[in-house]
């Protein structure tokens, strides 16, 4: 009797001491969350940044400084298309003071890579940051003023044609490989670090073709040496009112939009999550807000938090889908 009560005590003993330290957990937590955040936050930008999406991104990070009462940093991490800059904040500590900037890339990586070192489970999604369509821009050094033009003059000549990216899990890269397989043409992939290099390269000639976002290609199209081709949502947009999709020009799969988000370590403490969430909120119901991703030719989302999250994973699959279909080489 005593060895069976003993052993009894023993185990209420040690459920009574978990309960115990799983209230000391909820208790910590809850205390850390009513002192966040107590220092100054970064915001990982995974790329060499440029362009619109790295000022839409410190714009957020002045309104969610404003909104948390603490400064937010930028820190560029670039690298392996924005790899290496993810799986860094997942190893940043403390949990949520470290906020991911990122694209598609955080899923397209997923599939480009053997072993990309993480899920998208393990980060929690704060709010996107604006979406756009692509326009693929071409360099006049190519004899072509039309898609169709474009195709001829890529089949007469297998290994002329290169064409830009920032890495391998890029929407431009899937666009590109798409167009090659749909219109049974040849283009090399020559690969940048960011944005900034890559435009510098179009405008020179040293690439030839690029997939932009379409703000972006309209400001490359500015240059005499640029021409826009195509363009990649459903329906034509007021920003190029004159460029067609490709969809009317008869390749439907290659409709893709980019977008822009930011991301915390779902390992982050649930209230400081839910503290961060609160005041991306707030930033998005400023009016302001909208009229600042029209001046940078973005456009808002209008769902929820979890509509998003199941676009991202929609898109994953359409991805991975991409990867096998098209026999993209994975990269170790």
């Amino acid at each position: 009797m005593s060895r069976t009560w003993s052993l009894k005590n023993s185990v209420s003993n040690t459920a009574c001491s978990v309960a115990f330290a799983m209230v000391l957990m909820a208790v910590a937590a809850h205390v850390a969350a009513q002192e966040y955040p107590n220092r100054p936050l970064r915001m990982v930008y995974p790329s060499s940044g440029g362009g619109a999406a790295e000022a839409i991104g410190r714009i957020a990070g002045q309104k969610l400084s404003e909104q948390l009462g603490q400064p937010v940093l930028m820190d560029f991490r670039p690298g392996a298309g924005g790899l290496i800059g993810t799986r860094e904040v997942l190893k940043m500590q403390p949990l949520g003071y470290y906020i991911l900037w990122a694209n598609p890339a955080i899923t397209n990586n997923l599939f480009a890579y053997k072993d990309p070192g993480y899920k998208l489970e393990d980060f929690e999604t704060l709010g996107p940051l604006g979406l756009n369509p692509f326009g693929m821009v071409l360099h006049t050094s190519i004899p072509a003023k039309n898609l169709r033009e474009f195709i001829a003059y890529a089949k007469a000549n297998p290994n002329r044609i290169n064409y830009g990216s920032v890495g391998p899990s890029n929407g431009a890269v899937i666009l590109s490989e798409r167009l090659k397989q749909a219109a049974g043409i040849n283009m090399t992939q020559i690969l940048y670090k960011g944005s900034g290099e890559l435009s510098v390269a179009l405008l020179a000639g040293d690439i030839h073709v690029y997939f932009a976002t379409l703000g972006t290609a309209k400001t490359r199209m500015q240059s005499p040496q640029i021409i826009g081709i195509g363009m990649t949502a459903d329906r034509r947009s007021d920003l190029l009112p004159d460029l067609p999709t490709f969809k009317e020009l008869g390749y439907p799969t290659m409709m893709l939009s980019s977008w822009n988000a930011l991301f915390v370590p779902a390992a982050a403490p649930r209230p400081v999550i839910t503290r961060l969430r609160t005041a991306m909120d707030r930033i998005y119901a400023a009016p302001e807000w909208n009229a600042m991703l029209k001046k940078y030719k973005a456009e808002p989302w209008f769902g929820t938090i979890k509509e998003f999250g199941d676009k991202i994973k929609a898109e994953g699959i359409a991805t991975g889908e991409d990867y096998k279909r098209l026999n993209l080489p994975l990269l170790d």
